[in-house]
């Protein structure tokens, strides 16, 4: 947990930072640092401004915005806009994005998305992590709050965020690194793979088997061991699940992309277009165009400003709290 127990915001609404970015209001806080919504003052748009605490131990705002110079100019990216520190705290800037997609899912009225807006979303994320594996490094906490729809006119593409809990896989030539003994558990605890549960050196697989977790639960609404919190007992229910039966709730396209995740180990590279046609063939099967309304575009849902996790503290060490996120209303996984 970390060892700064501030009372009081590191920014209130109105303070301008860097002499640019006006604080328009608190999006998201917690244990790890706190988002706010700002206005550049240069550009005149809406931003996301990410702080975290110069006092905090755990410093990984300095890996977010590695992660992110390294990213830009793909798709799914937020554009970096800057960054900086003074003696309270590190920030960095970036495009301000939508509504998260574990807010979204929870805005439904069963808790879960329409098989159409799920595999257009899957479809997406899987684009984001091969687009973060590209440039040599992993997620390592891939999970819905984690990816936000963007703001017009980008209002139907999905954003990757938070970036804190990041690694390189790759060595300076381009090789994969050699896996540590014992790594230490990442993640969140509901969307970790087993690999992450038994503290095991996570390599590219490790991402796409969240993301087949998300899947899941978009779908459903639920995963087996949602109502477990403890770390421990978690890898302990998935390692004994047979996961052909997560595959009940899914189209018959997914039982290939479990068995090729199944398949991998650390060194492998995930044959990631093969996954993305398994998508496109069963869109087409279920006559899911791109052009459909999301259900949230349905519902007319509000996704209007930015909620994003940067609790990657928490979610480094959760064992009692599941997903790991800030205490606040933003934040509550259900």
């Amino acid at each position: 947990m970390t060892t700064t127990t501030a009372t009081e915001d590191l920014l209130q609404v109105g303070q301008v930072v860097k002499e640019r970015f006006k604080v328009l209001k608190k999006i998201g806080g917690g244990g790890f640092g706190e988002i706010y919504e700002a206005t550049d003052l240069v550009s005149r748009e809406s931003v996301a401004l990410k702080l975290e605490s110069a006092r905090q131990v755990k410093q990984v705002l300095k890996m977010e915005v590695a992660v992110l110079k390294k990213l830009q100019g793909r798709d799914h990216v937020c554009r970096f806009i800057g960054c900086g520190r003074n003696e309270r705290y590190n920030y960095v800037v970036m495009s301000l994005q939508g509504k998260n997609l574990a807010e979204l899912r929870r805005s439904q009225t069963r808790g879960c998305f329409s098989l159409g807006t799920t595999l257009r979303l899957a479809s997406q994320i899987l684009h984001a992590i091969e687009a973060i594996h590209d440039v040599g490094f992993l997620h390592r906490d891939i999970k819905p709050s984690n990816f936000a729809m963007g703001k017009h006119p980008n209002h139907r593409k999905v954003y990757m965020l938070d970036f804190g809990l990041a690694r390189q896989y790759t060595t300076a030539s381009g090789e994969v690194r050699q896996p540590r003994s014992a790594a230490g558990f990442r993640g969140t605890v509901r969307y970790a793979s087993i690999n992450a549960h038994k503290n095991k050196e996570m390599g590219r697989h490790d991402d796409l088997w969240s993301l087949f977790y998300m899947v899941v639960e978009f779908v459903s609404g639920q995963l087996p061991w949602r109502k477990t919190k403890d770390k421990e007992q978690v890898g302990i229910m998935k390692d004994k699940y047979d996961h052909v039966n997560l595959l009940k709730s899914l189209p018959s396209e997914f039982r290939a992309f479990l068995e090729h995740i199944q398949s991998l180990d650390y060194f492998d590279q995930p044959d990631y277009n093969m996954m993305s046609n398994l998508m496109d063939q069963c869109m087409r099967r279920k006559n899911v165009r791109e052009s459909d309304p999301y259900d949230w575009e349905k519902a007319n849902v509000d996704t209007s400003i930015t909620i994003t996790n940067t609790s990657a503290l928490h979610a480094v060490k959760q064992t009692k709290y599941d997903g790991g996120n800030f205490r606040s209303k933003f934040f509550n996984q259900k």
